[in-house]
C-alpha cells in the first residue's frame, strides 16, 4: 500500500510566523477564549429559555477548552507560566461591553453575528501563517478551534432566526486586533473583574419561578401529574445547577484556569442532565411552566459569603455528599417504575456527580491553602448554613410516588447511601459508617 510522501520544498519565509509572533498572536486568541468563557459562563444564568441557555453551556466547555489548548501551546512557545496571569488579564472595550448588554437578545446577537464571526475569521489567518512541520501543534488546535467555532456560529444564528430576534445593525464596540503588538486588548480589566450581581437566575417565561420563601404547591393527588411534578423539579434542579457553575468561570478569576476549564465542564454536563430530564418530562406527558419552579441552590450560593464556602456547599457537600446518593436513588426509583431508559439516564448523571465532588474536595483544599483558611472550619461552617437555609423553608416533597425531588429527604429512612461514590470521593470507612447510620439503605456498586 503507497503512502504520500511530505513535499519538502522550500515555502517563502515570510509568509509565515516566527516563534515570537507566533506566540504573541496565540496570545492574543487565548486572552479573547478566556474572556469569551467567562462572558457565556455569566450570562447563562441571565439567558431565560432552555434552548439558549443549554447551548451557551456546551459553547462555555468548548470555549474554555480552548483557551486550555493554547495555553498548553503558549508553555510550549516559551511564554513564562507567570505571564498568563496577565494575559487573562485583559480585555477588548467591545467583549468588556457586552457583559451589561441592555437585554439578552442584544448578547446574542453581538455573540453570534460579530464577535464569533471575527474570531472566525482571525483563527483563520493565523492558521495561514504556520510554518510547515514545525508548528503542527498550533494546526491541530487551530483546526479543533475553528471546527467548534464554526458550529457554534450556525447554532447561534439558527437560535436567532427561531426566535426572529432582528439585527440592528448596532455595533459592540471596538474587538481586538490580532497583528497589533498588544493585541488591541486593554491591560488590568477583563469580563468579570466586577461581576454583574445576580441574586436568582432568569428562567423561562412560561415558568412561574418562585422565590425561596414562597410556599410550593401541594403535590397532584394523581399518579400521573405527580409523577410530571417530580420531574418538572428536577429540571430546574439541574438547570440551577447549570447557573452556578456558569458563575463559577465567571466570577472567580483568581482561580488558575484549570479551575474554569473544569467548572466550564461541570456546566456542560449540568447542561446535559437538563437535556436528558427535559426528554423524561416529555416521554411522561410533561411540559415546561405546568409547574412553578424554585432556584435555592443558586440562592444558597449567592448568600454564602467566599469562594471557599461556596464551592464547598456546592460541590463537596450538594454536589459530592448528597447528589451521589439523591441520583442513586433516582436511578432506583426508575427501575421501580420499570422505567429502564431513565434509570440509565440516571446512572450517568450519578458518574457525573462523582467527577463534581472530587472536583470540590480538590479546589477547596487548595483554596484553603492559598487563603490561609482551616478547612474543617469552613466546611462545618458551610453545613451549618446550608441546614439553617433548608430549616427556614417549607419541605417541598410529599410524593407517594418512588422518585424523590432532589433534596427533598436527604436524610431518614428514604435516604440511600451509595458506599462506591463515597469512596470515590475520599470518604473514610468511618464516615461512611456515619452516613449510612442514618440511612434507609446502602449499595455498594
Amino acid at each position: 500500500m503507497s503512502q504520500a510522501v511530505k513535499d519538502y520544498r522550500r515555502v517563502a519565509p515570510e509568509r509565515m510566523h516566527d516563534v515570537r509572533a507566533n506566540a504573541r498572536r496565540l496570545g492574543v486568541l487565548y486572552s479573547v477564549e478566556v474572556e469569551l468563557a467567562r462572558l457565556v459562563g455569566g450570562w447563562i444564568p441571565r439567558i431565560p429559555e432552555h434552548p439558549e441557555k443549554l447551548a451557551l453551556g456546551r459553547m462555555l466547555y468548548e470555549d474554555a477548552d480552548h483557551a486550555r489548548l493554547l495555553e498548553q501551546r503558549l508553555l510550549e512557545l516559551m511564554i513564562p507560566a507567570d505571564a498568563l496571569d496577565d494575559l487573562r488579564r485583559r480585555t477588548a472595550p467591545g467583549l468588556v461591553a457586552l457583559e451589561r448588554a441592555a437585554s439578552p437578545e442584544r448578547f446574542l446577537s453581538a455573540l453570534f453575528r460579530v464577535v464569533k464571526p471575527a474570531l472566525l475569521a482571525d483563527l483563520r489567518r493565523h492558521l495561514d501563517g504556520c510554518p510547515p512541520y514545525v508548528d503542527e501543534p498550533t494546526v491541530r488546535i487551530l483546526g479543533r478551534m475553528i471546527a467548534d467555532e464554526e458550529d457554534h456560529v450556525a447554532t447561534g444564528l439558527a437560535l436567532l432566526a427561531d426566535r426572529g430576534a432582528p439585527w440592528d445593525g448596532g455595533g459592540t464596540g471596538p474587538l481586538w486586533d490580532l497583528f497589533a503588538d498588544d493585541g488591541g486588548l486593554v491591560s488590568g480589566t477583563f469580563v468579570g473583574a466586577d461581576p454583574v450581581p445576580l441574586a436568582s437566575p432568569v428562567w423561562p417565561a412560561a415558568v412561574e419561578k418562585l422565590s425561596s420563601e414562597d410556599p410550593m404547591p401541594s403535590y397532584p393527588g394523581d399518579y400521573d401529574d405527580a409523577m410530571r411534578r417530580c420531574i418538572h423539579d428536577l429540571v430546574f434542579s439541574e438547570t440551577e445547577a447549570l447557573d452556578i457553575f456558569g458563575r463559577y468561570v465567571y466570577e472567580f478569576n483568581a482561580l488558575p484556569w484549570q479551575f474554569h476549564f473544569e467548572s466550564a465542564r461541570i456546566a456542560w454536563d449540568e447542561a446535559r442532565h437538563v437535556e436528558l430530564l427535559l426528554n423524561v418530562l416529555e416521554r411522561y406527558g410533561g411540559r415546561i411552566g405546568d409547574f412553578p419552579a424554585k432556584a435555592p441552590g443558586y440562592e444558597e450560593f449567592v448568600r454564602e459569603p467566599t469562594p471557599l464556602r461556596k464551592i464547598l456547599m456546592v460541590n463537596v457537600i450538594a454536589e459530592g455528599e448528597v447528589s451521589t446518593d439523591t441520583q442513586t436513588q433516582h436511578r432506583e426509583a426508575f427501575r421501580e417504575l420499570g422505567d429502564e431508559l431513565s434509570a440509565m439516564l440516571k446512572d450517568y448523571e450519578m458518574a457525573d456527580e462523582v467527577m463534581h465532588g472530587q472536583f470540590g474536595v480538590k479546589w477547596s483544599r487548595w483554596l484553603a491553602e492559598e487563603s490561609g483558611e482551616d478547612y474543617d472550619t469552613e466546611l462545618a461552617a458551610s453545613r451549618r448554613s446550608l441546614e439553617e437555609f433548608k430549616s427556614s423553608h417549607d419541605d417541598e416533597g410529599g410524593s407517594d410516588i418512588p422518585l424523590v425531588r432532589l433534596g427533598a429527604d436527604e436524610t431518614g429512612g428514604r435516604r440511600v447511601v451509595n458506599i462506591a461514590a463515597k469512596r470515590l470521593l475520599g470518604y473514610s470507612d468511618e464516615e461512611i459508617e456515619r452516613m449510612a447510620a442514618s440511612a434507609g439503605a446502602t449499595i455498594a456498586e
